[in-house]
């Protein structure tokens, strides 16, 4: 159309507005505004529009943003937007171990211990017993499994009676609803209502971004309403986290007074031998942007390794948690069922490393994987393995910048390199990508590493995990072994 100018609308910063309206005036009214100095009341209103635009666009952009997976910052989006292709966001993961419950010399009569026995390290890391300890007179030690976090009960409310009623639980930081009562009676918990009938008497809990759990319940054609009047009870478990992946020999404080079956008062020591594991943190945002998709596209089916990986690395059980590496490889069989084999790790206490998946772990996997594998395949479960990348060398620092803070940078940017959710059993470290990621930080003139000097394989099974980072800073032209470089 003639006449007709093209606005910018793709510049949508605040000098790309005010030059536009600049612009745009000067097309359409030449004769009627000449002035654009920076101090003329024309311009003021300019640049306060070009102001308050930028502000709404920038505020547009970002709700546009929180409307993708890929690209949502919001926790609680990245919930509801997994929702949609039914994919359920992991919350945090108790550690489990075993513990041992000693007395010497044997005492005369037997030693009972409840479950849910409260016990805690010297860093006051809780733990609570999952089965009653015996130990029997006559007898100096019993073992039994134990589980990181706090058994919380409460009556969360009363049902009024009407559809889709809704409740929160009192308090934060939930990783397990381990029972749910309205009334006398026990109700099981389930991923949707919507497929259920009118009697089944079920609910769902959904944990959000701030770790508040909500109970819904039916309306009476998906699933039972809750009786009029009727008390609704729950049990749960506060905890979860990597911090609870203790190591071996660290529960060594008991909560509660210990009694022997006539309520005699008794001292017991208490350990754990092994240490726990299975304890995780709250799913990253990160990982649920590469693993959401990959779980839909398997569409509750196994046919490739991807297939494989991804049901084993969204997989979480309430008790033993999840993986924290899982590689699978098939393994064809001529005229057998073809084997696939996965390789997992667990995560440990340390954010930056892992551990061996507790057995409690594979078997669960076991079972779940079972329902989705293709009916010729065989699932084997094995230990993988890693191994630690220690980096040492010297760098030349740039004169005029502070050799703490580069240092810093330093670590941070190695650090990144081997971020652990970012790499795969297998991958190798080249010693080009750690050459250039340290070569590329600022105030850094010249890198000599004395390790790694190559390029760090790993073996199909084996994670290359951060070690030591030991980097000597010199100055530029009077270096600290006196060599100029």
């Amino acid at each position: 159309m003639a006449g007709l100018k093209r606005f910018q609308y793709v510049g949508k910063d605040y000098e790309a507005i005010v030059e536009d309206c600049v612009r745009q005036i000067k097309e359409k009214h030449p004769d009627k505004w000449n002035d654009f100095y920076e101090d003329s009341t024309g311009m003021m209103l300019v640049e306060l529009f070009a102001y308050v635009t930028d502000l709404l666009l920038f505020y547009l952009e970002r709700q546009g943003n929180e409307t993708f997976l890929s690209t949502a910052q919001e926790r609680q989006n990245l919930i509801n937007l997994c929702k949609l292709i039914a994919y359920q966001v992991a919350g945090g993961q108790c550690a489990q171990t075993d513990v041992e419950f000693s007395h010497d010399p044997p005492h005369a009569l037997d030693i009972v211990l409840p479950k849910g026995f409260p016990l805690e390290t010297r860093g006051g890391v809780l733990f609570e017993t999952q089965e009653e300890a015996i130990l029997p007179a006559g007898e100096t030690v019993v073992r039994v499994p134990a589980i990181e976090g706090e058994t919380v009960g409460e009556q969360i409310g009363v049902s009024d009676g009407s559809a889709l009623q809704e409740f929160y639980l009192s308090r934060v930081g939930v990783v397990q609803l381990i029972s749910l009562h309205v009334g006398a009676h026990e109700w099981q918990a389930v991923d949707s209502v919507a497929d259920k009938l009118i009697d089944d008497a079920v609910f769902m809990v959904e944990l959000d971004a701030w770790g508040r759990a909500r109970v819904a319940f039916g309306d009476g054609t998906s699933g039972r309403i809750p009786g009029k009047d009727e008390k609704i009870t729950v049990r749960y478990r506060l905890g979860g986290g990597i911090r609870g992946n203790v190591a071996a020999d660290t529960i060594t404080e008991m909560r509660d007074i210990v009694t022997d079956v006539e309520g005699n008062r008794v001292t017991v020591k208490v350990t754990n031998p092994v240490a726990a594991a299975g304890g995780t943190e709250p799913e990253s945002a990160d990982r649920i942007k590469v693993w959401a998709p990959r779980h839909y596209e398997t569409q509750n089916r196994c046919v490739t390794q991807g297939d494989y990986e991804a049901k084993a690395m969204t997989f979480r059980d309430p008790d033993a948690g999840g993986f924290a590496k899982a590689r699978a490889f098939c393994r064809e069989r001529s005229g057998e069922a073809n084997v696939i084999r996965y390789y997992v790790l667990a995560h440990s206490n340390d954010s930056k490393k892992v551990a061996l998946a507790p057995q409690a772990l594979k078997d669960s996997f076991l079972a779940y994987i079972d329902k989705y594998k293709m009916l010729t395949n065989w699932i084997e479960i094995d230990d993988g393995t890693w191994k630690e990348v220690n980096v040492k060398g010297i760098v030349l620092m740039a004169n005029g910048f502070d050799a703490d803070k580069l240092l810093s940078d330093l670590n941070e940017r190695v650090a990144a390199l081997l971020k652990m959710e970012e790499r795969a059993m297998g991958d190798p470290l080249r010693i080009s990508d750690l050459y250039a990621v340290l070569d590329g930080t600022e105030g850094v003139v010249h890198v000599e590493l004395t390790t790694p000097t190559a390029t760090v394989a790993a073996a199909k099974n084996e994670l290359l995990v951060l070690g030591s980072v030991e980097l000597k800073i010199e100055t530029e032209g009077a270096g600290t072994s006196g060599k100029n470089w």
